[in-house]
């Protein structure tokens, strides 16, 4: 039970760290045109997760990719509801396909082709 609390957790903390970044480079990118907004929007998404779970999957070469992207996942889906509802204040006009499904899909791809790359 230990090592399993502790395998989502150290994957919770590799999702969380790009997340918290990329949530902080939104707000400077915000007042880009709408297209320019979304590449880089894109952009650093498939960078830091890239970046961050080629780190965590170079010390657990082990680990499915398909079972690493997928607590991955449900730890940004949980991120996500815990900002929108409690912390953030303003209008969720920019919940849009292109800004919700999108970035989601390039993050859990780009998880999923790290670990498979890496294994």
């Amino acid at each position: 039970m230990r090592a399993q609390f502790i395998y989502i957790a150290v994957i919770v903390i590799t999702t969380f760290i790009p997340w918290l970044i990329t949530l902080a480079a939104l707000g400077p990118a915000s007042s880009l045109p709408r297209f320019l907004f979304l590449a880089v929007y894109y952009a650093i998404s498939v960078l830091l997760f890239g970046v961050a779970f080629a780190n965590y999957f170079k010390g657990h070469q082990k680990e499915s990719p398909f079972s690493v992207m997928g607590v991955a996942m449900l730890s940004i889906f949980f991120f996500e509801i815990v900002y929108f509802k409690y912390l953030y204040v303003g209008d969720l006009w920019f919940l849009t396909y292109l800004d919700w499904v999108v970035p989601v899909f390039l993050i859990s791809s780009t998880i999923y082709f790290v670990g498979k790359a890496l294994k």
